[in-house]
């Protein structure tokens, strides 16, 4: 009875029936409407709050994985929020719609939470890297079940916050907390590797602190896509190799390098 509104308890009245599903419990009836269980009614209250409960828990859960993408991320260009595979611009047979087809493809296979392979993306600068890395992490952390968590990490803001956080012990950009966060997630991408040792004026070798972070990161990941302005050549030149072993994981393998070598710089403007 304790699932029943109170004022109607006053006008209800026990019938001579019993319950199918209670044998013991009178059926009562209220007014002229039909004579009711009120196990039954109790019961199946308790079965709604319960579904209303789970299906909370669930959004709670898909917004605790779906959320980290715009939540965590570490981007230097906020328009890349809008870049998706919808608007990424290519004239039929170019350079350009192959390697969106194949990103589009190696998107799929990160749906699969076994294919355990790194992607590479390297071309000059303007081509439309980040684009589609921020396209095929989109459609991932949108599609994948069940529910994961991606991110999108900006190498050179990265380190940027991690070196500021030296001067700010509270800082939520601790080497420690980027370094579990990052390689914790299901589908990370770190943009535009590579460009935090060529504003170095001495020599373009990244620091020895820069590659204890990434190795730190990469050491415990197999699904991460990369974009680069390098080639194979000049990572080599700026990485050792045991960072660049983590970088390479599963790359050959599995056809994993999307490489623009004709695509002009999209942002380029013509005077």
């Amino acid at each position: 009875m304790a699932g029943l509104n109170f004022e109607l308890l006053k006008h209800v009245k026990k019938t001579n029936e019993y319950c199918q599903v209670h044998p013991e419990q009178q059926l009562l009836a209220l007014a002229n409407h039909i004579p009711f269980c009120p196990r039954c009614v109790e019961e199946k209250r308790r079965h709604k709050n319960n579904e209303l409960v789970t299906i909370g828990a669930l959004r709670s859960y898909k917004r605790g994985f779906y959320e980290v993408l715009k939540k965590d991320s570490i981007i230097d260009d906020e328009n890349l929020w809008q870049a998706s595979f919808e608007n990424y611009e290519v004239e039929a047979g170019s350079e350009a719609e192959v390697n969106m087809k194949k990103a589009k493809q190696i998107a799929y296979k990160y749906m699969d939470r076994d294919y355990q392979a790194n992607t590479i993306i390297t071309g000059n600068p303007g081509v439309g890297k980040s684009h589609l890395a921020i396209s095929m992490l989109k459609g991932v952390n949108e599609n994948i079940k069940p529910n994961a968590s991606c991110l999108f990490v900006s190498v050179n803001e990265l380190l940027r916050l991690i070196k500021d956080s030296f001067n700010h012990p509270d800082s939520y950009y601790t080497e420690s907390r980027m370094v579990d966060l990052l390689g914790k997630v299901s589908l990370l991408v770190l943009d535009d590797l590579g460009s935090e040792a060529s504003f170095k004026r001495d020599n373009r070798e990244a620091s020895e602190y820069v590659q204890q972070v990434l190795f730190g990161v990469l050491n415990k990941r197999n699904r991460t896509i990369i974009t680069t302005n390098l080639n194979s050549d000049e990572l080599s030149k700026i990485y050792n190799p045991k960072l660049l072993s983590r970088m390479y994981k599963g790359v050959m393998k599995n056809d994993g390098i999307i490489k623009f070598k004709e695509t002009q710089d999209k942002r380029m403007a013509i005077f």
